[in-house]
């Protein structure tokens, strides 16, 4: 990487791409090769028939890079999208930081370490992925204390992107834009809250000023306020614009906003981000048990999704990422549940723009009573919703699947996020899902068909449970049976596809009364820590442990039951 001083000249901050070039060894082999990140150490593990066969242990990565600038006036960050499962990070020698979760993202301060003369840097990072983890949500299915719970494997790696990002020295936090909006009668008030730091060491003024843009670029309002800061120190502000009339954040009209913040100092622009926001009500509790949006019923065709690809989950390009989404607007769903964990920030960014409800998520079925796995959970969820908050797509937040929480604590992160998201409560609600107590909603699911029942009572069932977080049924690649759908029968390809598609058309009989359904899932994902044969019929096919409920094999191909979905949808 170089950075000229002629293109820093005119831009306020510049975000480097760091992905390509890094050299890396697992530890204990020492064997280098060289790899671009996102990156994965765990390619095939977790598609072993092993009841646990992930990878775990230390691997080290590097990478050199060069700039040239100025360091007056200005800051240096490294931006990590996502390390697995503890980060260290070194610079030219120097430890610079950590961060303990992977799933979120992380932000350090560099500035003193990196050299900005046109001479080599050297980058270091070590991620750690040990087995039986004790403080953090985020662990493999086959470390598990209840086996196959934690809901698949974990990656040991660099498996989201990295940025290094210049800035000058009074500049807008990471994620320190929180915008909210109150709609009444279409008439919208807006609310942008902003956290400013001031590196630099003396007292700075500052003028911070939010305008508010459609997609034309016509400012629509405008906010400006003075504010002195101290040296290394932030404020926050509080701007509201208000009396808009807003085009609605819609499935049928993903209409978004811009809203640019932007630093001066006297004549001059010392920081500008650029946020996307989309103008929206939604409503879950309603008479009819209807979800609505923007006033208007909505009914939820969702669908579940695990990052998980043989070879490398977790460990999407972008690419890889909206290849996923086409999937899931191929098949004509109108909602998205991250499955369990956050997801790649990208998910969320699209399903904005394709005006997908998003179900985001923190955690799958894991809990160890300890004071520092409560502390990483609180600090780990505090940051997915800060990066979070200002999509239109959320619409439920969703703290633990199948939770194992106690009750307390469930109230206490339930608290948390409406302390960080005003519209929490009114509008989204904070859920877990198959049991749980603590939080807005515990969200049912419904296997009838596939875990006993009677499948035929599915649309009294919705009625009665209003929203089910997961649906679905096993199935075997390329085994076909003839005749009609039979319970407790071989788990068939055509057999899966008549029983969804039964509960497709039940669940539509019904949708004045109810929110909807999540189809459990999108791609088959490894499952260490389970018994099941895994995916394929002959035994030359079968990988596994793998949940093999999906509509896409693990290596995408789709099934029948795809195309049943598509062809309803």
């Amino acid at each position: 990487v170089f950075v000229s001083p002629w293109f820093n000249s005119k831009a306020q901050r510049i975000d480097i791409n760091l992905n390509n070039d890094w050299q890396t060894s697992l530890a204990g082999t020492n064997q280098w090769r060289k790899v671009n990140v996102p990156h994965n150490w765990d390619d095939y593990y977790g598609y072993r028939r092993l009841l646990h066969g992930n990878l775990h242990g230390d691997a080290v990565y590097k990478k050199t890079f060069t700039i040239k600038q100025n360091k007056t006036g200005k800051r240096f960050f490294l931006f990590f999208e996502g390390v697995g499962s503890y980060a260290t990070v070194m610079l030219n020698n120097k430890n610079v930081g950590s961060h303990a979760g992977g799933r979120t993202t992380f932000t350090l301060d560099v500035t003193d370490a990196i050299k900005s003369d046109g001479t080599q840097n050297q980058l270091e990072v070590k991620a750690s992925h040990p087995p039986n983890i004790k403080d953090l949500p985020w662990v493999c299915g086959g470390c598990s204390e209840e086996r196959g719970f934690s809901e698949g494997s974990q990656p040991l790696g660099i498996f989201r992107p990295v940025h290094l990002v210049i800035t000058s020295d009074v500049r807008i936090e990471p994620f320190g834009i929180h915008a909210y909006a109150d709609i009444k009668n279409n008439k919208a008030d807006l609310f942008i809250d902003a956290k400013i730091k001031n590196y630099s060491s003396k007292r700075r003024h500052v003028e911070i000023i939010q305008e508010l843009k459609n997609k034309a670029g016509h400012v629509l309002g405008i906010s400006a306020t003075n504010q002195p800061i101290e040296a290394g120190s932030y404020i926050e502000v509080s701007q509201p614009i208000n009396e808009l009339l807003p085009i609605l954040w819609s499935i049928e009209n993903p209409y978004l906003y811009e809203i640019v913040s932007t630093i001066m100092e006297g004549e001059k622009v010392v920081d500008r981000i650029k946020t996307d926001f989309g103008f929206r009500t939604i409503n879950w509790k309603t008479p009819s048990n209807q979800f609505l949006l923007n006033g208007k019923p909505v009914f939820i065709n969702g669908v579940a999704e695990y990052e998980h690809l043989l070879g490398q989950s977790h460990a999407f390009s972008k690419e890889q990422v909206k290849a996923r989404m086409k999937w899931v607007k191929a098949a004509g769903f109108n909602a998205f549940r991250d499955g369990h964990q956050p997801h790649n920030l990208l998910y969320g960014k699209l399903c904005n723009e394709k005006g997908i409800l998003w179900w985001t998520q923190l955690s799958a079925h894991v809990w160890y009573d300890t004071k520092e796995f409560r502390e990483n959970f609180k600090q780990l969820l505090t940051e997915w919703v800060i990066e979070r908050r200002n999509d239109p797509s959320v619409v439920l937040w969703g703290l633990q699947n199948e939770s194992k929480l106690p009750e307390d604590f469930a109230i206490e992160c339930t608290e948390l996020i409406r302390l960080l998201d005003p519209t929490t409560s009114s509008q989204r609600l904070v859920t877990t899902c198959n049991g749980g107590s603590g939080t807005d909603w515990d969200v049912p699911q419904n296997w009838t068909g596939t875990y006993g029942g009677d499948p035929k009572t599915y649309a009294d069932d919705l009625k009665k449970q209003v929203l089910v977080g997961e649906y679905g049924a096993w199935r075997t690649l390329d085994l076909h049976t003839e005749g009609g759908f039979v319970q407790n029968g071989p788990f068939s390809e055509d057999r899966m596809t008549q029983l969804m598609e039964q509960k497709v058309r039940l669940a539509e009989s019904v949708k004045d009364s109810v929110a909807g359904h999540i189809f459990w899932l999108l791609t088959s994902h490894d499952n260490p820590g389970r018994v099941q044969g895994g995916e394929g019929l002959r035994e030359l096919d079968r990988i596994g442990p793998v949940n093999y409920k999906g509509l896409l094999t693990p290596w995408e191909e789709p099934t029948d039951a795809f195309y049943m979905f598509r062809s309803n949808y």
